[in-house]
């Protein structure tokens, strides 16, 4: 029971990794953040841009979640 365990999450660590270190293939720029609505990502978008040096162009994506409530989350790359 003990190795089913130690394989178990050594399974879920390196799994972890690979996950952690992978980003969409068409992002050029930075994840800077995840909203429900497209308002609030432009708005938030815009404010990093403005105050806080993110580098343009501002893209919001919108990922289906595959369930009713959200419906979705909108990925803010800038």
């Amino acid at each position: 029971m003990r190795r089913v365990k130690m394989a178990i999450a050594a399974t879920v660590l390196v799994g972890a990794t690979v996950f952690a270190g992978a980003t969409p293939a068409h992002a050029a720029t930075s994840l800077r953040g995840v909203v429900y609505d497209y308002s609030e990502c432009v708005r938030i978008g815009n404010y990093g841009i403005q105050n806080y040096g993110w580098t343009g162009p501002l893209q919001c994506v919108w990922y289906p979640s595959g369930s009713s409530y959200p419906a979705g989350y909108w990925f803010i790359y800038a």
